[in-house]
């Protein structure tokens, strides 16, 4: 038990898994109903809340589940809903009391999830590296580094989860984004086209009312080891040129081999731009597209000007 006396995230996970065992599809709900029973959770611990008005087991049920699910142990066949793995079934033959973010590393998908957080938050500090903050900041500076922290697994998890999606559904998401990012200005349309016979083109982007000035998109939904090679942005090319135009973006969620990113540096001059599943997720958060803010954090400092007599 925590000293809250609500159980740990790693007391709950084991417990999740026993709740699934019987292979039945439940929702979230089913989920932190039947838990709290099976652990005979009290009243008091049910009752309990976050700051955000979240009941606390309920959150901590939650985030079990998250690691569950990028681990492989469960499944998540649609929204909310969840089975158990073969996987699972396995770490639920031992009966644990507890099973921790680092007793999952013997999983693979558990292993190659937290190497991608991993990697995003190293890129973050060395965005940051060199940059002295002055010692009454380093709070401040510790907050902020904490929440881009935070973020890095957020746009991990979204990753995912957009690799999950229908190929439609992904297309329609990356061009809610460049619509997002402002390409449809003030008088523009954005246009989802993604089907058999499209000549590569997943989506449009028109700049103004009369269609003169478009960003015509490709968007590929692949797994980690479906890597975009030359021959995809040559093909791409091509896909503009019979429209007209030689401005495109190519997204995907995986990433391009470097032979693909000097085809479009070289070749192209910018104007063929790759956005690889980093860089999609991170644009995702910054223009609040497929997230929502969880929590929002007030500081406060003194205010000098009040103080200032001479003002009075």
């Amino acid at each position: 038990m925590s000293t809250d006396d609500t159980p740990t995230i790693d007391q709950f996970r084991p417990v999740v898994l026993r709740v699934l065992n019987d292979g039945i599809e439940r929702s979230t709900k089913q989920i932190h109903d039947e838990v709290a029973d099976r652990m005979q959770l009290s009243e008091s611990i049910r009752a309990e809340r976050l700051n955000s008005g979240q009941h606390r087991y309920m959150n901590r049920i939650n985030w079990a589940l998250s690691a569950l699910t990028q681990g492989g142990l469960i499944v998540r066949p649609k929204r909310g809903h969840y089975t158990i793995s073969d996987d699972g079934r396995t770490v639920d033959k031992r009966n644990l009391a507890a099973y921790s973010e680092s007793d999952m590393f013997e999983w693979p998908k558990w292993a190659a999830y937290q190497e991608e957080v991993a990697e995003r938050k190293r890129s973050y500090r060395s965005k940051i590296k060199g940059q002295e903050a002055p010692e009454s900041d380093n709070l401040v500076e510790t907050i902020e580094a904490g929440v881009e922290e935070f973020n890095a697994k957020v746009e991990t998890d979204l990753r995912r989860a957009l690799q999950e999606s229908s190929p439609e559904f992904f297309e329609r998401a990356v061009v809610d984004l460049l619509w997002a990012m402002g390409y449809g200005g003030a008088h523009g349309e954005k246009q989802h086209v993604g089907r058999s016979g499209d000549g590569g083109i997943d989506g449009i982007i028109r700049q103004d009312a009369l269609g003169l000035s478009s960003v015509y998109i490709q968007a590929k939904r692949y797994a980690d080891d479906n890597v975009i090679q030359r021959p995809a942005i040559q093909q791409f090319y091509g896909a503009l040129a019979e429209k007209g135009t030689e401005r495109g973006v190519f997204i995907t969620t995986s990433r391009f081999t470097s032979g693909a990113q000097r085809l479009a540096d070289d070749n192209f001059h910018g104007k063929i731009i790759l956005i690889d599943g980093f860089r999609l997720t991170s644009l995702m958060l910054h223009y609040g597209v497929a997230v929502q803010r969880a929590k929002q954090l007030t500081l406060y400092e003194v205010d000098a000007d009040f103080f200032d007599e001479g003002l009075v």
